[in-house]
């Protein structure tokens, strides 16, 4: 059955007609393989339908090109998986259609495809949604996630196709040594939670060379330490050459867990028809315990996300830039050490970068950036943008009314930064706007308010205390480009300006002291 350490699937009972549950037999081959020492199972050209497979130690999954590997709609094709942290709350259920666990050198690989029919587990989009939210919704069941990868060493997926999940698409739990590369991932744009590549709680994670295009976050990285049941931070990562297009976020860090989330490279990515560009979240989250008839801390305090660069980024999404920490959040959960440069970005919505009163963002960098503002702006925070700042605020509202609206923040840069307002309509108003933020450096802005009649100027600073403001140049058109005002704005200083096409260069707001010019 064997030659020279392959196992051919066929010669284990597998059909491939499209029918026949072949899952059994190509878990004999994997089996046989482990057995063996290890080698590759291997799935010729077929159509295979499949319930659950599990992966084991020393064994390569190879999918021919031809192969497809349906996933069955039959819940009992599937078996079931527990999560969770007994202590904290109740544990989770899942079903997935590839499972691991424990397992050293594995991997899934080839030319052909994996297809988890997700379709047929969604229902209509349910009635009054808008249209920037179209997710269906699910029918009585689904397999929550197709890969479920726990506690593995040495995980490589290469080359394969995955379309059509029902949940989460590739979810590796507590790995560490993954390699993903050259794969493709196609789901519904609107099939709810359908995640492309999601490394949770991993460490030493490459991922690169892929195509995701799906209805969740993308590339998404979580430190769920309540699903893992301990303790362990998600680091050391790496993705670079995707391109990635969702209903959600190109790249999400944060929200679910814990546990720390640091040392993080994204460079050379492309996001197209994104609703968010670079998205990070630290909530503070209860689940309710049904059984127990009680709420518990699913998210006791929020990750710390902290020591991530992103590089050579083209963005074309309704928001690029959204940096969150929730009112609720508690220290250790924290932003910090962040550096994104080298972007040309389009967007509907305000960059947004806000932290929370006792928990403020700290050290953002922000460097040769291009930014070009398109679309309809209301008014609903055209006076004040509201605290706390609801995270899910871009489904709800057009939001802040500027180009990037920074709040609650301390050793804030921005660089070589330039925005252009295209084709806007509505109250836009500040190209940069910030409140109550600390230790700021604007060098090389090239702005203007936004068109239409504006009275607001092109930066305004509120309640600032320390902003240094050099090499900055106005646009064409512009009325007043720097306003400081608020009761505690103080140390704001400038160099070295072309504001020569702004009408007013500098105000200051009623009993705010002077803005310094600092000689070079």
């Amino acid at each position: 059955m064997t030659n020279h350490g392959v196992f051919d699937i066929r010669e284990f009972g597998a059909a491939g007609d499209g029918r026949t549950l072949d899952s059994p037999a190509i878990q004999a081959a994997i089996d046989a393989c482990h057995a063996a020492g290890g080698g590759m199972a291997y799935c010729p050209p077929g159509d295979y339908l499949i319930g659950t497979i599990e992966l084991k130690s020393h064994v390569n999954l190879h999918v021919e090109a031809g192969a497809m590997l349906r996933g069955s709609t039959d819940r009992s094709a599937y078996r079931t998986v527990s999560y969770g942290s007994p202590e904290r709350g109740p544990a989770v259920v899942m079903r997935h259609l590839i499972v691991a666990d424990g397992a050293e050198n594995i991997a899934v690989t080839g030319r052909g495809t994996i297809d988890g029919q997700g379709d047929e587990f969604f229902g209509p989009v349910p009635p009054g949604q808008p249209p920037t939210r179209q997710w269906r919704t699910v029918r009585d069941w689904r397999p929550d996630r197709m890969f479920g990868i726990r506690a593995c060493r040495r995980v490589r997926i290469e080359d394969v196709t995955i379309r059509d999940s029902a949940g989460f698409t590739v979810w590796l739990l507590g790995c560490d040594g993954v390699r993903i590369r050259g794969i493709n991932i196609f789901n519904n744009p609107w099939g709810p939670n359908t995640d492309g590549i999601t490394p949770d709680c991993c460490s030493d994670v490459h991922i690169s060379d892929c195509r995701v295009d799906n209805g969740d976050d993308c590339i998404s990285v979580k430190s769920d330490t309540y699903l893992l049941g301990r303790a362990k931070a998600c680091e050391n990562i790496t993705v670079t050459n995707c391109v990635l297009s969702t209903t959600g976020c190109g790249v999400r860090i944060g929200y679910e867990g814990d546990a720390p989330i640091r040392n993080c490279v994204f460079s050379n990515l492309v996001m197209t028809r994104c609703r968010t560009g670079i998205n990070m979240l630290v909530p503070r989250h209860l689940a309710r315990d049904e059984a127990a008839n009680r709420d518990f801390a699913y998210i006791q305090h929020g990750p710390t996300i902290e020591n991530i660069s992103f590089s050579n980024l083209v963005m074309d999404t309704r928001c690029p830039i959204y940096l969150w920490i929730g009112d609720a959040a508690a220290a250790p959960g924290a932003i910090r050490n962040i550096a994104i440069s080298d972007c040309i970005a389009r967007s509907q919505r305000a960059c947004y970068i806000g932290g929370a009163k006792h928990l403020p963002i700290e050290g953002l960098r922000i460097s040769n950036f291009r930014l070009e503002v398109r679309g309809e702006m209301d008014d609903g925070f055209a006076a004040a943008a509201p605290y706390p700042y609801d995270v899910w605020d871009y489904w709800k509202q057009q939001g802040a009314p500027h180009a990037f609206y920074c709040r609650h923040a301390r050793g804030v840069e921005f660089h070589n930064v330039r925005v252009a307002w295209g084709q806007v309509s509505g109250p836009w108003r500040s190209a940069l706007r910030m409140e109550q933020v600390d230790d700021v450096t604007i060098d090389g802005l090239v702005a203007g308010q936004a068109p239409g009649g504006t009275n607001a100027p092109a930066v305004h600073l509120t309640d600032v205390r320390g902003a240094f403001v050099r090499g900055c140049r106005a646009e064409p058109g512009t009325g007043a480009f720097l306003c400081a005002d608020g009761a505690t704005s103080r140390r704001i200083a400038t160099a070295n300006n072309d504001l020569a096409e702004a009408a007013t260069p500098y105000s200051v707001g009623e009993g705010n002291p002077p803005i310094a010019s600092v000689s070079p």
